[in-house]
């Protein structure tokens, strides 16, 4: 008897209700956090002390004037893409279908 497949089976289940349980787990105690009006202004008030803390050290770090560099960190910070990222991201993409199909033909046209 070969047991191989049901081993495939009780993997692919079991990974599927371990990261169900974990998505329940996390939204549980998200709701949880976000009921609680105390936990959420303590939630924002630390989050915007460490926006604060980065921003100071950032400054400090670059106590020159930054003219130029300045908007590019800006832009970085709002994930503004340079440098042809699309054509790359594109490109990348129709080589990747292409090898797929690729391979496609080749494990059910030639092996057939």
């Amino acid at each position: 008897m070969n047991i191989g497949p049901v081993f495939w089976f009780i993997m692919t289940v079991g990974g599927a209700v371990l990261l169900g349980l974990a998505l329940a787990y996390g939204l549980i105690s998200t709701r949880k956090r976000r009921a609680n009006p105390l936990a959420q202004r303590l939630t924002d008030a630390a989050s915007r002390e460490l926006y604060e803390e980065e921003e100071q050290a950032r400054r400090h770090e670059n106590a020159e004037p930054l003219g130029d560099r300045e908007t590019n960190i800006t832009r970085a910070r709002q994930g503004v893409t340079g440098h042809n990222v699309n054509v790359v991201l594109a490109t990348s993409l129709a080589l990747a279908l292409f090898a797929g199909v690729g391979l496609f033909v080749f494990v059910w046209v030639i092996r057939g």
